[in-house]
C-alpha cells in the first residue's frame, strides 16, 4: 500500500489509498506548530474537504471570547493575516485546536473513520471531540482556559527536548543537579521533553550538551505535566466541568492514563490530569497498534506524532496530512521501522520556525 501524498494544488485521496481492512488511529498533537497551518490547501482538495473546514471553524468561533480574531479568516480565507494574529496569547494554540478538528472532519467527508483517536497533552482535547465526548465549541472554550490557566500558574519555568530516552533524560538531570527539572513527555524510546523553573531547566540542557545529547529549549513559557502544577488541574477542571460529557463514539486512548478512556471515566477530570501527570507516548501507540490500528493519521498541522508512531511501533503504518505553510521536502517516506526521525514536525526544534508547547518530540532532519 502506497502512502497518500499530498500536493499543495493537487489531489487527496485518502480514502482510496487504504486497504477495505485497515483501521486509522487519529493523532492529536499538543498546543503550537512550527508554521502556519495550511487549511487552504487542505479545502482544495475537494467540496466535502472545504464545507468541513469551514464548519469547524464557524463552530470553534462560538467558543471564543469577544475580541478573538475570526479563525476561518487567519486559517482559511486570509491566512497571510495569521503570522500577525498569532502574536496575541492563546492564538496559535487555538489555531492548532481547530486545526487538528478541521482536519478530523475533513477526512471523515472524505471517507476516511477514525477507528481510535490519540490525543497528546493539549491535544486530548481534540481527541475528545473526535470522538464527540464535547462539542466543538466548548472544547474551544476548554483551550481558552486551559491557555489562562498555565500561563499564570506555570509562569517562570519551561520545557526542553532531549534526544535521549529516559533514563538518559534523567542522567541530565542528575548530573545538573536539578531535581526540580521533571520529565515530561516520552515522545518516542529516544525523544524526552522536561520540564522545570527557568535555571535548573537552563543547567539540564547545559549537561545534556556536554554530554552529547541534541538538546534545545522549546519556546514554551510555562511549566506543564510538572507536580509543581498541583492545583492548577484543580482550578481548570472547576472551569471546564459545567461542559456536558457525551458517550465516546470512538475509543480514546490516552498517554497519561496509559489505557483507553471509558464512559463512567470523569473526562473532564482526565483532561485536568495532563497538566500535572507526564505523557508517555509510546506505550500508547503500541497498545492502539495491538487493539487493531493498522494506519496512524496526524489529524493536525505536520508529520510529527506519525513520526514518534515509525520510532515507537514496530512496522507502524503511517500516513501524512502536511498542513505546513511552507513546501515539505519530497513525500510521506515508504512505511518502515526507523532509527532516526527524517523530517521536521509541528513543534518540533530546528527548522527556524516557532516552536509550540506540542513539542510532539521528533528532533529535526539534519539535512532540512
Amino acid at each position: 500500500m502506497s502512502h497518500p501524498s499530498f500536493q499543495p494544488d493537487g489531489p487527496f485521496d485518502p480514502a482510496g489509498e487504504l486497504k477495505p481492512d485497515d483501521v486509522c488511529a487519529f493523532l492529536f498533537a499538543g498546543t503550537g506548530s512550527a508554521g502556519v497551518p495550511d487549511l487552504p490547501a487542505l479545502a482544495r482538495s475537494g467540496p466535502a474537504a472545504a464545507r468541513a473546514a469551514a464548519d469547524v471553524l464557524d463552530a470553534v468561533q462560538e467558543g471564543l471570547p469577544d475580541g478573538w480574531p475570526s479563525m476561518r479568516a487567519i486559517l482559511l480565507e486570509d491566512p497571510a493575516g495569521y503570522r500577525a494574529a498569532a502574536r496575541a496569547p492563546g492564538v496559535a494554540q487555538l489555531a492548532g485546536y481547530a486545526s487538528s478538528v478541521a482536519v478530523d472532519r475533513a477526512l471523515r467527508a472524505m471517507g476516511v473513520q477514525p477507528g481510535f483517536a490519540v490525543g497528546q497533552s493539549f491535544g486530548e482535547i481534540a481527541a475528545m471531540v473526535c470522538a464527540g465526548v464535547f462539542a466543538i465549541a466548548d472544547g474551544a472554550r476548554m483551550a481558552v482556559g486551559l491557555v489562562d490557566v498555565l500561563s499564570r500558574r506555570g509562569a517562570g519555568g519551561g520545557m526542553a527536548l532531549l534526544e535521549a530516552g529516559e533514563d538518559g533524560a534523567r542522567a541530565c538531570i542528575g548530573a545538573a543537579g536539578a531535581p526540580e527539572v521533571v520529565v515530561a513527555c516520552l515522545n518516542a524510546p529516544s525523544v524526552t521533553v522536561v520540564s522545570g523553573p527557568d535555571a535548573p531547566l537552563e543547567a539540564v540542557l547545559d549537561a545534556a550538551r556536554g554530554a552529547g545529547v541534541r538538546a534545545v529549549r522549546l519556546a514554551v513559557p510555562y511549566l506543564s505535566h510538572h507536580p509543581a502544577m498541583a492545583g492548577a488541574d484543580d482550578e481548570w477542571y472547576a472551569m471546564i466541568r459545567p461542559f456536558p460529557q457525551r458517550p465516546l463514539e470512538v475509543p480514546v486512548h490516552s498517554p497519561v492514563r496509559g489505557r483507553a478512556y471509558r464512559d463512567d471515566d470523569d473526562l473532564h477530570r482526565a483532561l485536568a490530569d495532563c497538566i500535572v501527570k507526564p505523557v508517555r507516548l509510546p506505550e500508547t501507540l503500541r497498545a492502539v497498534h495491538a487493539a487493531g490500528a493498522t494506519v496512524f493519521a496526524e489529524a493536525g498541522a505536520g508529520n510529527a506524532l506519525c513520526q514518534c508512531a515509525r520510532l515507537s511501533v514496530p512496522d507502524a503504518h503511517t500516513f501524512l496530512v502536511p498542513l505546513r505553510d511552507r513546501p515539505r521536502r519530497g513525500v510521506p517516506r515508504p512505511r518502515t521501522t526507523e532509527t532516526a526521525p527524517d523530517v521536521t514536525g509541528p513543534g518540533v526544534p530546528g527548522d527556524g520556525s516557532p516552536v509550540g508547547k506540542s513539542a510532539p518530540g521528533v528532533a529535526p532532519d539534519p539535512q532540512a
